[in-house]
C-alpha cells in the first residue's frame, strides 16, 4: 500500500472515496451469489443501525444456496460440464447429479481435500456413500462418444481427457503436450505422463 499510495502521491491521484452502503451490498450480494440484492433486502442492510451489519449480510450471502450455485459456476466449467454427450449425436445424459453435488459441496464448505477425494475416489473410500460416488461423476464429464471408428484409440483419448482435465483443474498444470513429447521448460515429461 505505501509504495500504491506514493505513486499515486507523486502523479497528483488519490484513492476512490469509500463506497456507500448500497454499493457494498451490491458488490458483495454479486460476488458471492452472482445476484444483485433485492429491493428487500437493500431496504433491510441500509436500515440496519448495527455495527456489524455488513458482516451480518455477508454471513446471509454465505448462508444462502445461491452462494453455492455461484461458486460452483467456475468449477463446472473446469470440469467439462454438460446435460448433452457432444459429438454428432450430441445425446442427453443425467450430469445434473454431480451438478448438484458440486453445489452441495460448496454450500457445506466441504474442505477441499475431500472435495477432490470425493471426485476421484468417492466410489473407493471406506466409507463412502451414494453421495460420495454420484461425486465421481467428476470423470465421466467431458464429450463422450458411444459409436467410436476406433474403440481402442477412442479408450485412450478418453484416458487423456481424463489426465488432462484432473491435472488442469485439481493442481493448475496443463499437461496435454507431454502425451507426445517434452518442452524444455515443464514439470512434466512424456515419458512422466
Amino acid at each position: 500500500d505505501r509504495f500504491v499510495f506514493a505513486d499515486l502521491d507523486r502523479r497528483g491521484l488519490s484513492p476512490a472515496p469509500p463506497a456507500d452502503q448500497a454499493t457494498l451490498l451490491r458488490r458483495v450480494s454479486l460476488a458471492l451469489t452472482g445476484l444483485p440484492p433485492t429491493i428487500a433486502e437493500l431496504d433491510a442492510f441500509l436500515a440496519d443501525p448495527r455495527p456489524d451489519a455488513y458482516e451480518r449480510a455477508v454471513d446471509r450471502l454465505l448462508d444462502s444456496p445461491r452462494y453455492g450455485e455461484r461458486m460452483a459456476a467456475d468449477w463446472l466449467d473446469a470440469a467439462r460440464y454438460a446435460d448433452t454427450n457432444g459429438y454428432f449425436s450430441d445425446k442427453p445424459r443425467q450430469m445434473w447429479l454431480w451438478r448438484d453435488w458440486v453445489t452441495g459441496a460448496f454450500n457445506a464448505n466441504m474442505p477441499y481435500d475431500r472435495f477432490i477425494l470425493e471426485q476421484l475416489a468417492g466410489d473407493e473410500i471406506p466409507d463412502r456413500t451414494e453421495a460420495s460416488v454420484i461425486a465421481t461423476g467428476f470423470l465421466r464429464l467431458g464429450t463422450w462418444n458411444d459409436e467410436p471408428n476406433d474403440p481402442e484409440e477412442y479408450k485412450y483419448d478418453r484416458l487423456e481427457d481424463m489426465v488432462n482435465v484432473t491435472c488442469t483443474s485439481f493442481i493448475g498444470l496443463t499437461v496435454k503436450c507431454a502425451r507426445c513429447h517434452d518442452h524444455k521448460f515443464d514439470p512434466i515429461s512424456a515419458e512422466d505422463y
